[in-house]
């Protein structure tokens, strides 16, 4: 597989400090647990960050926006890369290897995994083919990937095992994970 893209630049505001940056299984970060995970089947992986936080440093994609939505980041998509793009948050680092293959398997502009519950959004493959409407629903204040979804070539793909969308959202939830 060939690039991905984790998102660490969120508000953290249940955590209440920034959780990309947390220590992680005996790696400085989540952030770098993750990248470490990832780095074993992906040619090229860039962390999208509002800031140059990680030490030791990580490859980033400097996200340029005030804004708080993963969509500025797929909206600019089409400026950095050719091929699609895995992308998925720092706070859900326990996605299966055997997932993001599947995926990558989906001849669509986005296709992101789902359980019986939810759609998992930052989980996903996105064509840079879909920055320009992505840039197109900002314009028109419209922030929501799910839409995105809709007027796009997409696709979602169950998976059974829910646990590996766990994400880590407030410090129990960290206690939890960090095993």
């Amino acid at each position: 597989m060939q690039n991905a893209l984790i998102l660490a630049g969120g508000k953290s505001s249940r955590m209440g400090s920034d959780k990309t940056l947390l220590e992680f299984c005996s790696y400085p970060s989540i952030t770098h647990f993750l990248y470490s995970r990832l780095s074993l089947h992906f040619s090229s992986i860039k962390v999208a960050s509002k800031q140059d936080k990680f030490n030791p440093k990580l490859p980033l994609l400097i996200d340029e926006f005030s804004e708080f939505a993963p969509i500025y980041v797929v909206a600019n998509l089409d400026k950095y890369y050719k091929d699609p793009v895995f992308i998925i948050a720092a706070d859900t680092p326990f996605v299966e290897i055997d997932t993001i293959k599947e995926l990558s398997k989906q001849k669509s502009q986005i296709a992101i995994a789902s359980d019986d519950e939810f759609m998992h959004y930052l989980c996903g493959f996105y064509s840079p083919s879909v920055a320009k409407l992505a840039r197109q629903m900002i314009k028109n204040g419209d922030l929501r990937l799910s839409n995105l979804a809709k007027i796009c070539k997409f696709k979602s793909v169950k998976f059974q095992n829910t646990q590996q969308f766990f994400n880590i959202n407030t410090k129990a939830d960290y206690e939890k994970a960090n095993i």
